[in-house]
C-alpha cells in the first residue's frame, strides 16, 4: 500500500490481505499519525471477493472505502514500462488523489444481499455443469459405443441428479431470504409480475442492484448488463452500426 498526505508519499507497507492484518493497521497508523477517521480516504482497485477483508475492516474502523474499476485507473496513468506492486500503489494512490472530487464510497451490502448474492453465484455454478452434462448425454449418444456409452451415462446421471437436488436446495434459500425481508419481498413480486421476467432473473436483479440503491436509472442498468448500443464512428470514414460494449455483466442478459 501507498499512503499520501498531499501530493508526499508518507508511507510504503505491504501487508496481508486479512481483516485482522488490515484493521491492526488501520487502528495503529490512525494513532501514530494522530489522524481522525474523517482525515483517511482508503482507495483500492476492485477485485470482487478478495476485497471483502478491506471492505469489512474499513467498515468496523469507520474509514472511508473507494472501490474503483481496475480498468479506469490503469488507463489513467498514460504511457507505463514495467509493473510491481509498489508501482501499482503508488498508481492507485495518485488516482485516488487526482480524482477525489469525483469519490464514490462504498458501502457493505446488508446480510441479506451478501447471502443472496453468494447463492445466486454458487447456483450458476452448478446450473453450468449440469448444462454441460445433459450435453454430453445427448450429443454423445449416436458417436459412441452402446456400452461404453450405457455407462458414462450411468455416472452422469448420478452426477446431474445430485446437481438438481443441490440446486433446489439453493432456489429454497434464495426464496427463504427473500421471503423473510420485506423490502426484497416487495421488489421480487414487482419484478416476478414483469411479462417474460421468471424467478431467476428477478433474484440476479435485485442482487446486482443492490436491492436497486447502486442504479439511479433504468438506463445505467442496460448498460452494466450490456445491452445498451453504442455508436462506434470517427470522422468521415468510419461509420459503424450500432453495438453493445463488451465491458459488461453478460451473466444478466443470458438468463
Amino acid at each position: 500500500m501507498c499512503v499520501l498526505l498531499g501530493d508526499d508519499i508518507l508511507l510504503e507497507k505491504q501487508i496481508s490481505n486479512t481483516i485482522s492484518e488490515i484493521e491492526s493497521f488501520l487502528q495503529s497508523f490512525l494513532k501514530k499519525h494522530s489522524f481522525s477517521v474523517s482525515d483517511l480516504l482508503v482507495c483500492a482497485e476492485y477485485t470482487g471477493k478478495y476485497t471483502y477483508p478491506l471492505c469489512l475492516s474499513c467498515q468496523r474502523v469507520g474509514v472511508d472505502l473507494w472501490l474503483e474499476n481496475p480498468y479506469a485507473i490503469k488507463h489513467s496513468c498514460g504511457l507505463e514500462r514495467g509493473k510491481s506492486d509498489r508501482q501499482d500503489a503508488r498508481k492507485i494512490a495518485a488516482y485516488a488523489r487526482r480524482y477525489e472530487d469525483k469519490v464514490r464510497l462504498f458501502v457493505l451490502p446488508e446480510k441479506t444481499i451478501s447471502s443472496l448474492r453468494e447463492l445466486v453465484s454458487e447456483q450458476e455454478l452448478y446450473i453450468v455443469d449440469k448444462k454441460k452434462y445433459q450435453g454430453q448425454l445427448t450429443d454423445e449418444k449416436s458417436f459412441m459405443n452402446p456400452q461404453d456409452y450405457r455407462q458414462k451415462s450411468a455416472r452422469l446421471k448420478v452426477l446431474l441428479k445430485g446437481l438438481t437436488a443441490v440446486i433446489k436446495e439453493i432456489e429454497k434459500k434464495i426464496r427463504k431470504i427473500i421471503k423473510g425481508d420485506e423490502t426484497l419481498s416487495h421488489q421480487f413480486k414487482l419484478l416476478y409480475s414483469i411479462g417474460g421476467v421468471g424467478e431467476r432473473t428477478a433474484v440476479k436483479v435485485i442482487v446486482e442492484t443492490n436491492a436497486f440503491r447502486d442504479f439511479t436509472d433504468a438506463r445505467k442498468f442496460c448498460c452494466h448488463a450490456g445491452l445498451a448500443p453504442f455508436s462506434y464512428t470517427s470522422g468521415s470514414s468510419i461509420h459503424s452500426r450500432n453495438r453493445v460494449s463488451q465491458r459488461a455483466d453478460k451473466s444478466i442478459k443470458a438468463l
